[in-house]
């Protein structure tokens, strides 16, 4: 196609050249872009790789790496970091030190960063030492917890709808008793024959009584069926007792592990996957008793599970009928959503539970109000022209619900 527009044109073969060469520089230079070092880059790589052994400030698992730039080489750094084992393996005296130091705890190997992400991180651990910035955290909770609260099923209108009953039985049966007085009044005055007021007994076997019971009744029936079925299959506030007391309120809280250090398919996969075994111990080889001894003996059952190489059973808790389709890595490695929009604070339970309904009114409800970040996240680039209608002031934002996200074919097989 395009050795067709350029013969077309009548370019020559050295203008070619040339064409080709400004296109390449270019593709270069937007590559370069886009690997260049920066603090904030090395702060997500820090929160995802490296916060479940380290702080800024003090010892975790491993050393406290304030100011590490001014104890070790940047080269130093680069190797110990993408595989530590081999830079020990070749004999570097400062390298089995450390490791000797933290009780020959094997560090993971991070073979899968370039040199430019390990200078992120350098760059990102450098302006915490001088204090440029905020105390990495694990979880990013900020204006998370808010977001996971707006369930998108609406405010519980439960509550209204009993006192706009009682205050229309209140209104009626006043209104029934004015009815009555006039009516009464006028005989008075007509020289008719005055009816007796009639008992309670009495008005309730009227036919006009009887029908409105009768449609109170239906439609109490009514709203009770429909509530009823619509939490089918929803397990909404599910808390199931697991074979380890596991907080997320210490790992997630606390010691601020990031989310997907335990859970690292979840922007790589349709599941997040539960952590085996071997996660586990690469922070509790270290890390043997707990705060008590509740919390020592739960510690444990891990150590057991390890030795004798059985698997943990954890008992699943956020479950979609089978026919839903969902995909962790889509919304957060494309989305960028935090994982406390779905789950809401999970930083702060001692005990983990559904959050949300997770139906499929909550899903939709969630797809037209979250704004999509275009500024941010390339895969939305294809999206150019809702991106210039945003710039113009032509809209306000763009919505989920404009990219299709309320079609049925999105979460339906």
């Amino acid at each position: 196609m395009l050795k067709k527009i350029l013969k077309r044109l009548k370019v020559s073969s050295f203008n070619k050249a040339s064409l080709f060469l400004l296109l390449g520089i270019f593709l270069f230079q937007q590559f370069k872009a886009n690997a260049e070092v920066s603090a904030a880059a090395g702060q997500k790589i820090y929160k995802q790789y490296c916060t479940s052994c380290h702080k800024i400030n003090g010892e975790l698992v491993g050393p406290a790496l304030k100011d590490v730039h001014k104890r070790r080489s940047e080269e130093w750094l680069i190797k110990w970091i993408r595989n530590n084992a081999e830079l020990r393996k070749s004999g570097d005296k400062d390298a089995i030190a450390v490791w000797e130091k933290y009780a020959k705890n094997e560090m993971p190997s991070f073979t899968n960063l370039t040199d430019d992400d390990v200078k992120s991180i350098i760059a990102y651990i450098v302006q915490e030492s001088e204090g440029g910035g905020a105390q990495a955290g694990g979880t990013g909770t900020a204006g998370a917890g808010t977001d996971g609260a707006q369930t998108g099923a609406g405010s519980d209108y439960k509550p209204m709808l009993y006192i706009f009953l009682i205050v229309f039985l209140a209104i009626s049966f006043f209104l029934s008793r004015i009815i009555s007085n006039l009516r009464r009044l006028s005989q008075a005055r007509n020289n008719e024959p005055v009816t007796e007021p009639k008992s309670f007994v009495q008005v309730l076997r009227q036919k006009n009584t009887i029908a409105v019971i009768l449609l109170i009744l239906i439609a109490i029936l009514g709203y009770t069926t429909v509530e009823k079925a619509q939490k089918l299959g929803r397990s909404k506030g599910y808390a199931p007792e697991q074979p380890i007391k596991f907080s997320h309120k210490i790992h997630a809280g606390t010691n601020q592990i990031n989310c997907l250090y335990c859970h690292a398919s979840a922007e790589k996969s349709k599941a997040a996957s539960i952590p085996s075994v071997n996660v586990c111990m690469n922070c509790h080889k270290a890390v043997q008793e707990g705060r008590s001894p509740e919390g020592t003996a739960e510690i444990a059952k891990i150590t057991a599970a390890y030795n004798s190489n059985t698997p943990i059973k954890w008992v699943k808790i956020h479950n979609t009928p089978d026919h839903v389709y969902f995909n962790h890595a889509q919304h957060v490695k494309a989305g960028k959503i935090e994982c406390q929009k779905c789950h809401g604070p999970v930083e702060t339970m001692e005990k983990v539970e559904q959050f949300s309904s997770l139906s499929m009114g909550w899903c939709i409800n969630c797809h037209r109000e979250t704004e999509v970040q275009f500024a941010s996240n390339n895969y939305y680039s294809q999206f150019e022209k809702l991106h210039e209608d945003v710039k113009s002031g032509k809209i306000k934002a763009v919505t989920e619900g404009m990219l299709g996200g309320t079609e049925c074919q999105k979460c339906h097989y």
